[in-house]
């Protein structure tokens, strides 16, 4: 149970240094909220034209908040980049700790995730206002919620993986790197999917238009496959996954 020492005290430094992550990813949903809260004469005067400008401001609202609390997974991991390597001098007691490689990485991996999932949660409050506030249906938001804990899922290994993982002069770009790999594998298995410029589209159409279920149905109508789209996503993530654990190895067994 090592990893969970580890996770604890990686939520509790990460917290104490998030700050302003709690301020940054209140903005997205702050401002969809503001947007969408309008005088009764008003909106009863253009109900079908501002009921179109809430759905896009809730989408765009719970969007943002997801790209921003990856974005702050991935920035918990570049806390080390500026200390001692994991393979000269220990950074704190608990680079120092007894602990096998793969329990450290999961511990980092609970402890970022942990950090990410309790600013989230504090954010959920005003996400909440957002979705009672447009006229898009739970399940749209219920589906939004999961892509963000996967998200922080994934953010949370590759930010353990970048705190763990060597250094050396292509350190700096790895992130970078791994990223546009993952967005072209990404994109690849979508085109050999589906109908690529119907599913572009009619997406764009869903996400920044029109946002509702009948536009979300010519998404889905989109996908050629989808039970093959899903199995190349898992396989994709699985992979990107067991290569940060991978790579967050090296260090003690070099």
């Amino acid at each position: 149970m090592r990893y969970l020492a580890v996770a604890r005290f990686r939520l509790l430094s990460s917290i104490r240094e998030a700050t302003s992550a709690f301020i940054i990813a209140a903005v997205p949903p702050l401002l969809a909220a503001v947007n969408e809260t309008t005088p009764e004469p008003l909106f009863r005067a253009t109900a079908d034209e501002l009921l179109g400008t809430f759905a896009r401001a809730a989408m765009l609202g719970w969007v943002f908040h997801a790209m921003f609390i990856f974005a702050i997974s991935q920035g918990f991991g570049s806390m080390r980049l500026f200390r001692a390597d994991q393979t000269s001098l220990p950074t704190d007691l608990m680079d120092s700790a007894p602990i096998r490689p793969l329990e450290r990485f999961w511990g980092e991996a609970l402890g970022v995730f942990a950090a990410t999932a309790t600013i989230h949660a504090a954010c959920l409050p005003l996400l909440a206002v957002v979705a009672v506030l447009s006229p898009l249906p739970t399940i749209i938001f219920a589906w939004l919620e999961v892509a963000i804990i996967v998200l922080m899922i994934f953010g949370s290994a590759g930010a353990a993986s970048k705190r763990l993982a060597p250094r050396n002069k292509w350190s700096a770009s790895r992130t970078a790197r791994s990223g546009i790999l993952f967005l072209i594998l990404f994109f690849v298995t979508l085109s050999v999917t589906t109908k690529w410029q119907v599913f572009r589209d009619s997406f764009m159409q869903f996400l920044l238009l029109n946002p509702s279920m009948r536009t979300w149905a010519a998404v889905a109508g989109a996908v050629e496959n989808p039970v093959l789209l899903i199995t190349l996503w898992l396989l994709l993530y699985a992979s990107y996954i067991l290569y940060y654990a991978n790579a967050a190895r090296k260090p003690a067994e070099a």
